[in-house]
């Protein structure tokens, strides 16, 4: 009886941690990985960013929103991170992938003309 209380304890907060729906989706146009190389550069790694932060190089659209769903700042470090992450695993080099510090945090990677 216990052990049961403590699996649905472990899997309702399992699917409560992050409710941003990660993906790889974007313009259908693919982003250079060398503009968001330099997009990555642009971030302070020792800085603490708020939403709506934007990182920018050529077409490499770069950004940090919480779709207004909270004021916490997240640190460089993370953006730079994440942002690396979605350039290395997402097909076209573009996508939005959330970080833990709220809901809807989230950082984008996109084409922007």
């Amino acid at each position: 009886m216990q052990l049961s209380k403590y699996l649905v304890l472990a899997a309702s907060l399992a699917t409560a941690t992050l409710a941003y729906d990660s993906n790889c989706e974007g313009s259908f146009l693919p982003v250079s990985k060398e503009e968001c190389a330099e997009a990555i550069n642009n971030i302070d790694t020792t800085k603490n960013y708020s939403e709506d932060t934007e990182f920018s190089s050529g077409h490499c659209y770069l950004k940090y929103a919480t779709n207004g769903g909270s004021d916490s700042e997240v640190s460089g470090q993370e953006i730079r991170d994440v942002a690396q992450n979605i350039i290395d695993n997402c097909h076209d080099s573009h996508g939005s992938y959330g970080i833990d510090n709220c809901d809807e945090c989230h950082v984008t990677v996109n084409y922007r003309s």
